[in-house]
C-alpha cells in the first residue's frame, strides 16, 4: 500500500504547537505530539516547518537513535522529494558552525540562570554583613 503524498501547501497549514509537521528526506511526518519532548526545544522544530528541513535536520547532527524515532511520527510522502542534501554532502564546516552555535547558546542560558543566582547570594551576603554591625 502506498502511503499519502503531501504537497508543499499542505505542509504549510501545520506549522504551529498544535499541528507540527516536517519534511525531511522527502517524507512528511506528524511530529506534534514529539514537541515538549525535544531536547532542543520545541521553537527549533517550529523554525523548519512549512518547508523542506533535510538540510536542518542533518546540520544539526542527530544520532541514530533520533533519526530511528522520527520514523514513529512517518504520515506519507512528500511531493517535491528528498531535495536536501544529506549530512555526507553538507560542507564539515556548516556542521561546525551549528555544533559552535548550540554550545554558544548553552553557555548563554547556563549564564542567563547563574547570574541571577549569583547576583542574589551578594545581595544576602551584604545583607548578612550590615545585619550583623
Amino acid at each position: 500500500m502506498s502511503q499519502k503524498v503531501y504537497t508543499l501547501a499542505d505542509v504549510k497549514v501545520h506549522t504551529n504547537d498544535k499541528s507540527c509537521w516536517l519534511v525531511v528526506h522527502g517524507k512528511v511526518y506528524d511530529v506534534t505530539a514529539f514537541l515538549e519532548e525535544h531536547p532542543g526545544g520545541y521553537d527549533i522544530i517550529l523554525s523548519s516547518t512549512g518547508k523542506d528541513a533535510t538540510q536542518d535536520f542533518e546540520e544539526i547532527g542527530h544520532s541514530n537513535s533520533a533519526k530511528k524515532l522520527l520514523e514513529k511520527y512517518l504520515i506519507g510522502d512528500f511531493e517535491g522529494g528528498d531535495s536536501a542534501p544529506t549530512a555526507a554532502q553538507v560542507p564539515p564546516q556548516s556542521r561546525n558552525t551549528q555544533k559552535q552555535q548550540k554550545q554558544k547558546d548553552a553557555a548563554t542560558r547556563t549564564f542567563h540562570v547563574i547570574l541571577p543566582l549569583l547576583i542574589l547570594l551578594v545581595a544576602l551576603a551584604l545583607n548578612f554583613y550590615f545585619s550583623r554591625r
